[in-house]
């Protein structure tokens, strides 16, 4: 399954030997008209049968951004075939959506889903302050618990950050204190860090990414968990848009406050984050 922000998602049937068949029409999976983003498979409704889940966004109205679930019918003459079902699950979300991940956070033997969210305000109108705690309807992050077929928002009550500045561009589950319980790390672009949720085991999450991490990934673009050295614990891998060095993060941007400057030739470019109002880790 593969989306394009504007022609829509594509569904291909591996025929084998490295050939595919678009069985885009035939599995009832067409989208027009919607700005779309990410897609996930999972079986949703733990009947056996993978299902689709995608993900909108986009100047839209409401309706047209609302995320859809595709649930699996079965084949019939041998093309899976799909019905759109997210209002009815509680999953048609309207947010600026990125992504989502669908686990068992609270072990009750039923798939979860995280939602991750870019933002619905242009970059240039955010003022540089922190607004982790206020929570917007349309970005941010969403958790939503699976009850006995519907899914409902429990971002609040589960500890987790839904603010406009939260621009969410990658999501990844893992165990990564090793207490048998799947944590998550979400990847923020421009003004908001990125967040590590351990799972506390009583349906919420402590966000604990300042402490636990040395440093962190400054323009984060995705991210992925796996155990790279083979020692038995989750590393973290993020990607970063952020440039190498200052000539080149110079030659890129439309423009620099005179602030900037000042505490430039004042402090030099190394110290000026000292005095910025928000401070996050900077990326080595």
């Amino acid at each position: 399954m593969l989306t394009s922000n504007q022609d829509g998602p594509r569904l291909y049937l591996n025929l084998g030997k490295f050939r595919f068949r678009d069985v885009t029409e035939g599995a009832r999976v067409v989208e027009r008209d919607r700005w779309t983003t990410g897609v996930t498979l999972a079986d949703v409704n733990g009947d056996g049968k993978l299902d689709i889940y995608v993900c909108h966004a986009g100047l839209k109205p409401g309706s047209a951004r609302a995320n859809t679930l595709y649930i699996n019918q079965g084949v019939v003459d041998g093309v899976p075939r799909f019905h759109e079902m997210a209002a009815t699950y509680g999953l048609a979300d309207t947010g600026y959506s990125t992504q989502a991940a669908f686990f068992d956070y609270d072990g009750d033997g039923d798939l979860d889903m995280f939602l991750i969210r870019n933002s619905p305000r242009p970059v240039a109108s955010i003022a540089v302050k922190n607004e982790r705690t206020e929570r917007d309807p349309l970005g941010g992050h969403k958790l939503y618990r699976n009850d006995a077929g519907h899914f409902v928002d429990v971002s609040e009550h589960a500890g987790i950050y839904g603010p406009t500045i939260g621009f969410g561009l990658g999501i990844a589950v893992g165990d990564l204190n090793r207490d048998g319980r799947p944590d998550v790390y979400v990847a923020n672009d421009f003004f908001e860090r990125d967040y590590l949720y351990l799972n506390n085991g009583n349906g919420t999450f402590r966000e604990v990414l300042e402490s636990a991490l040395p440093v962190s990934s400054y323009f984060s673009m995705g991210v992925d968990i796996a155990d790279i050295d083979n020692d038995g614990w989750p590393d973290i891998y993020t990607s970063d848009m952020l440039p190498e060095d200052d000539y080149r993060l110079k030659t890129t941007q439309a423009f620099e406050p005179s602030r900037s400057r000042w505490l430039d030739r004042l402090l030099g470019p190394d110290r000026r984050d000292e005095l910025d109002e928000v401070q996050r880790p900077r990326m080595l």
